[in-house]
């Protein structure tokens, strides 16, 4: 593209506008100090904006754990986003400086792949239609200021939904500028890189979790890890859709590792990743990694690496490592495990699966809303409505006469179990002893609540000290305070390890259709301890959020096909399988050319085209915006692939 007056200040505006964005996030931020959050994303800044690629490294490198809405409450922001917004503008900010002394040198051009300005912009018309459905369909937008804890059953969901293909089209022009195929390439080699950090960073947070509240070698009950995705506080395949994507390029760099310490490292790491794979217990992700991992060994085998690329691997050392992953397998598979029964019953879970299916395809209302689309992020409010779907409860905020409130809903119908939901916070540093819970909230007749204090790593419960709460006659006008000692298992520490297990404390609303005011909630341990940040709400809500136990689908379609056709409509929908065509042509005349990680592509793009079969990846920012990277990443293999990458 030409360096014109127009496009340098654009750059620049752009840069400026990105970098106060981060900044007026750290700002806003419910936890972390103003002072250390600013330098954090102004190192990202300067880092970015001497060295650019920096960012594609970054960025995935980061991203397991550049989420904390567990201690935050954001839901619709989290600090991913911060760091996107940081490496943009001191991506934009270096390519304008650029820009200006090409212009003073007499060189009148610039590396912006048109192709992928194009993409980009159909990127931003997508959440921009997303929006304009949203809009059009209604609803009580919240506030500025409550726009970061709107909750998913809020049009302000529409953001959280988009998000991910605007950063997508922030980020990728950046990340395809070279005059030639080399520079072009070596932006692909930065995210690969990163994937393969972040892919480790994984795989030890899977293991500290299993340690601790698990077992290490445990397979027979039915714990399924999460890692530290906590967008999984209401269900859905957070962690399956990012291993979908990092399993085939690990499996790739062990296949082709250029010497035998590299061997070494990537041996490891796809064994590894290959057990945590089987701890997630998903049979839709076992088949997606199973594609992508065949693929890329067949994608190896018909072309072995020439010319000192790689391919330095002991054969003895590749069958240990299959043999490894193979024994795992049969291990799980074969044995009385909790794996081997959710296999047995595939066929009426795939029975209750497609009813999921016909009830997210129903909500569609009409011709207009099959061509654009219910609106980006409508989904969990439609499915909310429905009398035959429904949700187990709900958490909003007002603000009250003294401040704000928080509001803990029932069940939405009757027949729906409210245990299976509540307003959460984390704790940490469980003792022996009783706990005590004290509330004031708004009291109504035959209300029920439940108090609960669990070690819990996101989803399932260890021991657990709880109490219900009945109100069964009138009620005096105003708040009702209630202390109430909790019953059940002691939460002395039982093994070395059991010191680091972390919980929540929840409240719980069990009356289907109520919705219940409260003022203050204070948790105090054995030894008489205030354990609760902000009790009384005076940050807002800060440290809460809703979670959900056992009870996920009214927040996922359950099929990212699926899911777009009904809150984007056909017309994204074939666009969206045209970009993923048009990717995989690219990723295969890259291939041809010789490219040594096209096969790596080739392998990811088809795990995660089968993954999303069963799997809407759509709803969870993060993860959705490494697919569409990745994605867009891949059209670089297209042009003068002659030259080679390097890996």
């Amino acid at each position: 593209m030409t360096v014109s007056a127009l496009t340098t200040p654009a750059a620049a505006a752009l840069a400026l506008f990105t970098a106060t964005a981060s900044l007026a996030g750290a700002w806003a931020h419910p936890v972390l100090s103003l002072g250390p959050a600013v330098a954090a994303l102004m190192a990202v800044i300067a880092l970015t904006a001497w060295r650019p690629i920096c960012g594609t490294w970054l960025l995935p490198a980061v991203l397991p754990w550049a989420n904390q809405s567990v201690h935050t409450g954001w839901l619709m922001l989290e600090e991913f986003d911060l760091l996107v917004l940081a490496v943009a503008a001191g991506g934009w900010g270096a390519w304008a400086w650029r820009a200006v002394r090409a212009q003073r040198a007499g060189d009148t051009t610039m590396a912006l792949d048109r192709r992928v300005l194009v993409l980009s912009g159909a990127l931003l018309a997508v959440a921009a239609l997303g929006a304009a459905r949203a809009w059009a369909h209604g609803g009580d937008w919240p506030s500025w200021a409550a726009f970061p804890f709107a909750d998913y059953q809020s049009p302000a969901n529409v953001g959280r939904s988009s998000k991910s293909l605007v950063w997508a089209a922030l980020l990728l022009p950046l990340w395809t500028i070279g005059q030639d195929a080399v520079s072009r390439r070596r932006w692909v080699v930065g995210w690969w890189h990163g994937s393969l950090a972040g892919l480790a960073t994984v795989c030890a947070l899977v293991v500290a979790e299993r340690w601790l509240y698990a077992g290490l070698l445990d397979v027979w009950s039915g714990y399924r890890t999460t890692a530290w995705f906590w967008e999984m506080h209401v269900g859905g395949g957070a962690i399956d859709a990012y291993l979908s994507l990092t399993v085939p390029l690990a499996a790739w760099w062990w296949l082709r590792a250029p010497t035998a310490r590299v061997w070494w490292a990537a041996a490891v790491l796809f064994v590894l990743a290959c057990h945590v794979v089987l701890t997630t217990q998903s049979r839709g992700l076992y088949g997606a990694v199973v594609i992508g991992a065949v693929l890329a060994y067949a994608l190896h085998r018909r072309a072995p690496p020439v010319d000192g690329d790689a391919g330095v691997a002991p054969r003895l050392g590749n069958a240990v490592v299959l043999l490894a992953v193979l024994a795992q397998l049969v291990w799980v598979l074969l044995g009385a495990t909790a794996i081997a029964d959710r296999l047995a019953r595939s066929g009426q879970d795939f029975t209750h699966r497609f009813d999921h299916w016909r009830s997210v395809a129903s909500t569609l209302g009409g011709g207009a809303d099959l061509l654009l689309g219910i609106g980006a992020g409508r989904l969990p409010a439609r499915m909310g409505e429905r009398a035959d779907t429904g949700t187990p409860g709900r958490l909003t905020w007002i603000d009250g006469n003294g401040g704000p409130r928080m509001q803990v809903h029932g069940p939405s119908h009757p027949g729906l179990d409210g245990v299976r939901f509540g307003a959460v916070q984390r704790l940490s540093g469980f003792d022996a002893g009783t706990w005590r819970v004290r509330l004031a909230y708004g009291a109504q007749p035959g209300l029920r609540l439940l108090v609960s204090v669990c070690e819990r790593h996101l989803i399932y419960d260890r021991r657990c000290q709880w109490r219900f709460i009945r109100h069964t006659g009138d009620t005096a006008p105003g708040p009702v305070v209630r202390e109430v000692d909790l019953f059940g298992d002691s939460l002395a520490p039982d093994a070395a390890l059991a010191r680091w297990r972390e919980g929540f404390f929840s409240v719980s609303v069990l009356t289907p259709g109520a919705v219940v005011e409260v003022e203050r909630l204070e948790l105090f341990d054995a030894q008489g301890r205030q354990r609760l940040l902000n009790p009384g709400f005076q940050q807002g809500p800060a440290h809460w959020l809703p979670a959900a136990q056992g009870h996920f689908e009214p927040w996922h379609a359950d099929n990212l096909y699926l899911e777009v056709l009904v809150e984007r409509g056909t017309i994204v929908l074939a666009a969206l399988l045209g970009w993923f065509a048009w990717t995989t042509r690219s990723v295969w005349r890259g291939w041809l050319a010789k490219e040594p990680l096209a096969g790596a592509w080739l392998s990811a793009m088809a795990a995660m085209a089968a993954l999303g079969m069963l799997i809407s990846v759509t709803e969870v920012p993060r993860v959705a915006w490494c697919w569409w990277v990745t994605w867009g990443l891949g059209l670089a293999f297209e042009r003068n692939t002659s030259h080679k990458s390097r890996m």
